[in-house]
């Protein structure tokens, strides 16, 4: 995802800052919990916000009561732009980044019978795009690789011994990917033999086709911020529509690859033009919860039922220790919205 939000601003001396004070809408949803005996195989994903410090359950009773049958837990490391060495499970960062916290949650979520993919991401100072990062020369790149895969394996023993079920190598890494393709095949077949569950790599949008270790893994990882609509709010009809030639290439790809594709992101802020740069974290435009509303209805309507869709995990949500660098009301997060109840039909139908 490009322009990518996070709640940590990284650099020599962390400043944390609190987004907005945002109560929501007037409508109060119900996130009573009901024990799920759900035997539905799609992904009825979430990706949670890692939490600043420790966490109860609150969280997981209010993605129950969307029928939300699968979380995706987030460490973030960090990188400095031109330095090859990836900082994680440091002393300033957030709980849920850990791997205590990584573990805590994935304890918790197996308590509400969910499934769990632990996703490690890299968040580059200044807000640098992943897809961007690039060394220098061979032996900037090597300290890289030594680095990324101390902190990727770091966090694949604790999914492993926590019975994880996904692990996701990498999220939007193309010149990594692209430059360094022994090294990633490499990782692959090391990951194999120390995770017993499956593996996957989410690639954005927009580059998915040129990942070439796909064989290897055990479904196709796309963020799915595609560009559909300049309109300020869109029909679902028109979303749709918007679709189509999107939704006819991945399934041409996964059909050649004979591999399920797995929305490792999707979502869409509650915005004016939500669906015409979906992977912009801070466009200030105003807000538009049916913009937001008509956006997921289009995309469940046009995927949820493909039988070569494994599913995936919308964008995202918070706990109450944990706020958006944006106004809530405007962030990706569903909480509290419209958006929330389309989330709940789709993933409630069997």
């Amino acid at each position: 995802m490009k322009n990518f939000a996070c709640s940590v601003v990284f650099s020599t001396l962390l400043l944390f800052s609190c987004g907005a004070n945002y109560s929501g809408p007037e409508k109060q949803y119900d996130y009573s919990y009901n024990n799920p005996s759900d035997t539905n195989d799609k992904i009825n994903g979430a990706s949670i916000v890692a939490s600043r410090g420790p966490m109860d359950d609150a969280v997981f009773r209010q993605l129950s009561s969307l029928h939300v049958n699968f979380i995706c837990l987030l460490p973030f490391a960090y990188v400095r732009e031109g330095n090859p060495t990836v900082h994680y499970n440091q002393f300033f960062q957030w709980w849920g980044e850990k791997p205590e916290g990584i573990a805590s949650c994935i304890k918790m979520a197996k308590a509400y019978n969910m499934r769990v993919m632990v996703k490690p991401q890299l968040w580059i100072s200044d807000g640098m795009y992943t897809g961007h990062l690039k060394f220098a020369n061979d032996e900037e790149w090597k300290i890289f690789e030594e680095s990324y895969s101390e902190y990727l394996f770091t966090m694949l023993n604790v999914a492993d011994s926590m019975d994880a079920d996904w692990f996701c190598l990498g999220t939007e890494l193309e010149p990594f990917v692209k430059e360094r393709g022994l090294f990633w095949s490499s990782l692959i077949d090391s990951a194999r033999k120390h995770f017993s569950g499956k593996l996957t790599y989410a690639e954005n949008w927009d580059n998915y086709e040129s990942f070439p270790h796909w064989n290897k893994l055990d479904a196709i990882g796309i963020n799915a911020y595609f560009p559909l609509s300049d309109s300020l709010t869109p029909s679902v009809a028109e979303l749709e529509n918007a679709w189509q030639p999107h939704f006819s290439k991945m399934k041409s790809f996964s059909e050649k690859l004979n591999k399920s594709v797995m929305f490792t992101e999707y979502g869409y802020r509650s915005i004016d033009y939500a669906a015409r740069t979906p992977w912009e974290s801070y466009s200030d435009e105003k807000v538009n919860m049916i913009a937001q509303k008509n956006a997921y209805e289009a995309f469940f309507h046009t995927f949820w039922n493909e039988p070569w869709v494994a599913g995936g995990f919308f964008w995202k949500w918070f706990d109450a220790n944990t706020h958006s660098s944006v106004p809530l009301e405007k962030d990706y997060s569903p909480q509290e919205k419209p958006a929330a109840e389309v989330i709940k039909k789709w993933y409630g139908i069997k």
